[in-house]
């Protein structure tokens, strides 16, 4: 399985966890197991997705060196 094709799949993933985890809320049933594979998948995704920095967010450590 290819890097984005785990994304995908951590996103649906996490998804369908958010469902879940809002029905178990709604219904007044426990959802810690759920909040805990939900905790995991989105680590897991921070940690496979590249970071986007926005148009800005390369230009700051370049203006920071005028500022000394």
């Amino acid at each position: 399985m290819s890097r984005h094709q785990t994304i995908r799949a951590i996103k649906s993933e996490i998804a369908r966890l958010n469902q879940e985890i809002d029905l178990r809320i709604i219904r007044g049933m426990p959802y810690r197991q759920e909040a805990r594979r939900h905790l995991f998948l989105t680590r897991q995704l921070k940690r496979l997705a590249p970071r986007r920095a926005g148009w800005l967010g390369g230009a700051f450590p370049f203006m920071s060196s005028f500022s000394h």
